[in-house]
């Protein structure tokens, strides 16, 4: 298996509302270069079908050990129910910590689906910050270096 590293009409009406575009672009010309460093700085990868979706959340001051999380945008098996306490999204998003001892589907209100992530075609291993993924035809498999993790499809998820 080959292996690979991954690492987006009056004159003077006119005068005031262009004053006004103009102050606004020059008070956010500051975060442009930020928005595109955090946009260059994503580590993860979509699978060729670009169905699954990963990226890296890394430690933080909230979160001390860094977890992959993997998304599917279309699956043809039945969700498990929603957990009461989960007014988001359920059932198509997938993460695992460093130091995980099983892969979890959790409550989400954004998304790891960028379509500016590299693909990693099938055959290939992505790994990263101690996780291993596993890209083939029949699906991803993502594991932790405790092999903890999920294998994960359209039609199939698996945690372990």
């Amino acid at each position: 298996m080959q292996q690979l590293r991954f690492q987006q009409n009056s004159g003077g009406g006119i005068m005031v509302h262009q004053a006004i575009l103009v102050a606004i672009l020059a008070s956010t010309a500051g975060l442009l270069p930020r928005l595109a460093n955090a946009q260059s700085d994503l580590v993860g990868f979509k699978m060729p079908s670009n169905n699954i979706y990963c990226m890296l959340e890394p430690a933080d001051e909230s979160n001390p050990v860094s977890d992959l999380r993997c998304d599917i945008q279309q699956m043809t098996s039945k969700l498990p129910p929603a957990p009461k306490d989960c007014p988001l999204s359920w059932g198509d998003a997938f993460t695992i910590a460093q130091d995980g001892n099983v892969g979890v589907r959790i409550c989400h209100g954004d998304t790891t689906k960028d379509d500016e992530l590299p693909v990693a075609a099938y055959g290939t291993q992505w790994n990263q910050s101690g996780f291993l993924c596993k890209s083939a035809t029949s699906g991803l498999t993502c594991t932790n270096s405790k092999g903890h993790g999920f294998m994960l499809s359209g039609s199939v998820q698996k945690l372990f």
